[in-house]
């Protein structure tokens, strides 16, 4: 009767140790912890990165992208046909160019699902740069946005 007492215990408190970790959940049942930077998995986060890729003359490559660092399928919603939008400044913070200024988008949701580990990348050239310093920021266009900043020069 001892050793029923002795393993009913250790049961439970078991199952009370599982029941903790759920108080470790956010709401969206992901773990809260993030970790900037790793090449891993990291619960919780769609992780976007801009790198400057080339330059060449008068004009940048940047490539943009987006990894799904969770283990679930993650669903980008774009509210138009608009997927990302940037900004250019020169050095001394004056706005140069920004992509959707001249442009026109439909009003057309569209739901954009990223799997495990799956990127959504973009490249952006910009063009007719003259000599100097410049700030690429990027954003997706969605409502949690994902900005991300690279400085780059040009000589």
């Amino acid at each position: 009767m001892f050793r029923y007492a002795m393993i009913g215990t250790m049961v439970l408190l078991t199952l009370s140790g599982c029941g903790e970790e759920n108080s470790l959940m956010n709401k969206n049942n992901e773990s809260s912890e993030q970790v900037a930077g790793s090449s891993g998995i990291v619960a919780g986060s769609l992780e976007p990165t801009l790198t400057l890729t080339a330059t060449e003359n008068d004009t940048a490559t940047f490539l943009y992208r987006i990894q799904n660092q969770t283990e679930q399928v993650q669903t980008i919603h774009f509210p138009s046909s608009q997927t990302y939008d940037y900004t250019l400044y020169n050095d001394e913070g004056e706005a140069l160019k920004t992509y959707s200024a001249n442009k026109s988008f439909v009003k057309e949701e569209e739901n954009v699902e990223l799997k495990q580990a799956e990127v959504l990348e973009y490249t952006i050239m910009i063009e007719d740069l003259k000599p100097g310093s410049y700030t690429l920021d990027m954003w997706l266009a969605t409502e949690e946005q994902f900005k991300q900043t690279v400085n780059f020069s040009i000589e």
